[in-house]
């Protein structure tokens, strides 16, 4: 019996065994919360949190443009460009830091002949 409830180590470890990229991954007492890129990851993480804690009060949102790639812990993941994205506004949101936008550039340097001009539906890795 496990009186003491299940800490975020718990559930990042039962997400990457389902093979889950939960992003913003939070966990507040019963509370858990995140995003994924697919509503079938959505299943699987739900599946994963309540493996470690039935009564988890699941909060998992679903954000296509965090599609991934099935990278897991390597931090390989795609996004994919919307309309009015710049390579800066991209390494704000998932990297947490606009002037990251070299790294978005270099990672996709195939696709990229030219930072300025990326188009919408392209998909972008982001690197780890």
């Amino acid at each position: 019996e496990r009186s003491q409830m299940a800490n975020q180590a718990d559930y990042a470890a039962a997400l990457q065994r389902a093979g889950v990229n939960v992003f913003g991954l939070q966990v507040n007492g019963q509370q858990v919360s995140g995003t994924v890129g697919s509503g079938q990851e959505r299943v699987k993480a739900v599946q994963a949190i309540q493996s470690v804690q039935m009564d988890a009060q699941v909060n998992i949102q679903v954000n296509e443009g965090f599609a991934d790639m099935g990278g897991g812990a390597a931090g390989g993941r795609t996004y994919t460009v919307k309309a009015g994205d710049t390579l800066s506004k991209i390494a704000k949101e998932t990297l947490g830091d606009a002037s990251q936008w070299k790294k978005i550039d270099e990672a996709n340097r195939d696709a990229i002949p030219n930072p300025d001009l990326i188009r919408p539906g392209q998909e972008l890795t982001i690197p780890g």
